[in-house]
């Protein structure tokens, strides 16, 4: 008895080491992934010696195992073992299957649909080269990394153009921080990213649905009749829209068509943004015509205005009101009734994303939708319920009345179609069977001003111009989603009064009602 005492001194530590290597095999074979000789040959040393253990310990285990402390420190083992495995399993699981949660307001460090479309659809392998010396920065890893785990076709690398300079040369590389995407033997420039421009997932995402175009859309601004300009500022300016369209590819010019009275064969979609004076009886024609043949046409008329385009519009279903709707939310939201506040869209690719998003259309008014033959018609945007459609005073005065009774919701933008009926797109439908029959499209709005200078960048209203341009150029390769997202300025800025007010409050004020408490206290505590 003696003697097995003896042994058991010395022998009860033998386990631990045993166990220990069991441990080590487990995890090497967890870390490395793969069940090599080492994993396994860890596993079986500890197993023998656990065995010998077993067996050398004989008379001593039961006497051991009864006493109080072996029972305390074998659930404490299996506890931490259980531990152990519990953290192993949530390390495997982070590692296999990988999912992030973004908690930011405006889904920040969450790529848009309209990215999220875009690399789901890529086939081949496409790289993005950052030609940028040092450390990379954080932020473009960031949304590089986002893109990556939407597809693995998708992949990046940063290059030191001093360090591989025939990589720099292949590509035409002339200054630090470009940036080019390379699918195959097709190269594509992105931008130039600096201490001051870094990465944006918007020019990402605009190059990756160009990398396979061949050719960049053109649409045409009709001008003449006191239209949206190209250029300038202000709400009779349509500069921004302008910019955001060339960000997606297409390249924008002014047509007159008084002058050439035919719409150009090159034209993807053809712009008439507020005209204040009536089209000529030629440009109307050339307008039919041109809807004659694969066309995009987007009307966005202002009420109160003479165009000259109610029997195009009549053709295709559509009759404008010249009332102005009256909504009681603008009132509130843009501190004017006859800013009509939008939060419903119809099932159509333009506004399929947007939710219940909110647009703004300052003096629209709403339009009369019908049938007609050969021809699909879909609401786009609907007031609320309780906007009204009032007409205006021979003064120029509206009369709005929030007693009154609603009349919403109201339509106020629409999209039309309809295939088209001569074969000039034979021969381009032929050589891309995939694409979807050729047809005319039309989109009216009520208003033009929600694209101009200084609303076209609010809520949903860019997205909702550049979503209708993309639908009406019929480019298969263009995505209608939202774009991505931009943070929301939330910094307070205080006058020199409420700084002080701020400053006394929390250096003074608040540590006087913490030690009056703690005295209050300490009284009623004596």
């Amino acid at each position: 008895m003696k003697l097995v005492a003896t042994h058991w001194k010395y022998l009860k530590y033998l386990i631990w080491f045993g166990l220990a290597l069991i441990v080590a095999g487990i995890t090497a074979g967890l870390v490395s992934g793969s069940w090599g000789i080492a994993p396994i040959a860890l596993m079986i040393a500890g197993g023998v010696i656990v065995l010998a253990w077993l067996a050398m310990s004989g008379q001593a285990i039961g006497s051991f195992l009864g006493q109080r402390s072996t029972q305390a420190g074998t659930n404490a083992f299996i506890a931490t073992i259980a531990m152990l495995v519990i953290l192993g399993l949530v390390n495997f699981l982070g590692v296999r299957y990988d999912k992030r949660v973004d908690f930011t307001e405006n889904q920040l460090f969450t790529l848009s649909p309209q990215s999220i479309e875009i690399v789901d659809r890529l086939q081949q392998p496409v790289k993005l080269w950052i030609f940028e010396a040092g450390t990379p920065n954080a932020q473009d890893r960031e949304l590089l990394e986002n893109f990556r785990r939407q597809n693995e076709q998708f992949s990046y690398e940063y290059v030191d153009p001093q360090a591989q300079p025939g990589l720099a040369q292949r590509f035409g590389v002339q200054s630090f921080g470009e940036v080019y995407l390379e699918s195959g033997d097709r190269r594509k420039f992105v931008t130039t990213v600096n201490p001051q421009q870094r990465l944006s997932e918007r020019s990402l995402t605009t190059a990756l649905a160009q990398l396979n175009l061949d050719r960049q859309p053109k649409v045409y601004f009709l001008q003449g009749h006191g239209e949206k300009t190209l250029d300038g500022s202000g709400q009779e300016s349509a500069s921004q829209a302008i910019a955001q369209l060339g960000d997606e590819n297409f390249v924008a010019e002014p047509l007159n068509l008084a002058t050439s009275p035919k719409v150009p064969d090159d034209a993807n979609v053809l712009v008439i943004a507020g005209p204040k004076r009536e089209l000529l009886a030629a440009e109307v024609r050339a307008l039919q015509d041109y809807l004659k043949r694969k066309s995009g046409l987007m009307l966005m008329l202002d009420p109160l205005t003479e165009t000259g385009l109610n029997d195009l519009l009549e053709s295709w279903g559509v009759e404008l009101s010249n009332l102005v709707v009256l909504d009681p939310n603008g009132a509130v939201v843009a501190g004017s009734p006859t800013v009509a506040i939008v939060t419903q869209y119809g099932d159509h690719p333009i506004t399929r994303e947007f939710g219940n998003g909110i647009s703004l259309f300052p003096i629209a008014q709403p339009l009369q939708i019908t049938d007609t033959e050969n021809e699909a018609e879909a609401p786009l945007l609907f007031t609320s319920e309780q906007t009204q459609a009032q007409a205006v005073e021979e003064g120029g005065q509206i009369q709005f009345d929030p007693n009154a009774p609603p009349q919403g919701p109201m339509v106020i933008g629409a999209a039309l179609s309809r295939p088209i009926s001569d074969n000039s797109t034979a021969d381009e439908n032929s050589a891309d069977a995939d694409r979807p029959p050729a047809e005319a499209r039309v989109v009216v709005i009520g208003n033009s001003s929600f694209m101009a200078d200084g609303l076209s960048d609010q809520q949903l209203n860019g997205d909702l111009f550049l979503n209708s341009v993309n639908w009406l150029s019929q480019e298969g390769d263009l995505t209608l989603s939202i774009r991505p997202r931009t943070a929301i300025d939330r910094r307070i800025t205080l006058n020199a009064q409420q700084q002080a007010v701020l400053g006394i409050g929390s250096v003074l004020v608040l540590p006087l009602i913490g030690f009056g408490l703690a005295a209050i206290a300490w009284l009623r505590r004596r």
